[in-house]
């Protein structure tokens, strides 16, 4: 038996925070900012809700995007 890695998959954290109308994924990130830049500039899909990058903490080595609870508000744009 054997299996593969799925490039556009990541393992993430996922919570909610009701009281500021946001979800959250948390990436967890071993080469600190080496991890970070490959990933920040991307929307990532999770359950098929969209979640844009909002910070990162270097202590801990994790990635944080978000996502308003609501749906207002866009997190991709095209450009044409």
């Amino acid at each position: 038996m054997t299996a593969t890695i799925n490039p556009k998959e990541v393992p993430v954290t996922h919570n909610v925070r009701e009281e500021i109308g946001r979800e959250f994924l948390t990436v967890d990130c071993p080469d600190g900012w080496d991890d970070v830049k490959k990933i920040c500039k991307k929307v990532l899909t999770y359950d098929g809700r969209k979640f844009t990058f909002s910070g990162w903490c270097s202590d801990k080595n994790q990635a944080f995007f978000y996502r308003v609870l609501n749906g207002e508000g866009r997190v991709v744009a095209t450009i044409g």
